[in-house]
């Protein structure tokens, strides 16, 4: 079943930040894990996006924030909800604040997940959705290779 209501919120609960950390563990490359405590340090501006169940368990999350002077962001759905709309709900909701959006994709499927299983990468979804693909910034660390998409010209 499809929900419609996102929590936004500036600041999560303790909770809600275990919840996500166990999500991006789960679902991000093996090589990110207990890095989502990491990706808004030194960041003032930020405001997460949340879609949670019935049991209040975060089932989707995506986060906006402003560095160097953009907005960047980053989203997460649940393997288990993929394919359900909740990621486009979720980029549609920063769009409705947000016109202008950056962020840093995984471009290929050779990196693993704790469980064992290929990390899918999301660009498919990304280009659905009206990002367009900026070839010549990308990231190549021992930790990650993305490189940088957008949703304006």
């Amino acid at each position: 079943m499809m929900l419609s209501e996102i929590i936004i919120a500036n600041k999560i609960t303790t909770d809600q930040f275990n919840q996500i950390n166990n999500l991006w563990n789960q679902e991000y490359p093996k090589n990110l894990n207990n890095r989502f405590g990491k990706l808004l340090d030194g960041i003032n501006t930020y405001e997460h996006h949340l879609s949670v169940n019935d049991t209040n368990e975060i089932i989707a999350w995506a986060v906006v924030f402003l560095r160097d002077e953009e907005f960047w962001f980053s989203i997460l759905v649940h393997s288990k909800h993929q394919g359900k709309g909740y990621g486009k709900m979720l980029i549609n909701s920063l769009k409705q604040k947000h016109n202008k959006l950056n962020g840093w994709v995984i471009d290929h499927n050779n990196d693993l997940k704790v469980n064992g299983d290929p990390y899918r990468s999301p660009m498919q979804f990304y280009l659905k959705n009206g990002f367009k693909v900026i070839p010549e910034e990308r990231i190549e660390a021992d930790i990650i290779s993305a490189v940088k998409i957008c949703n304006f010209a």
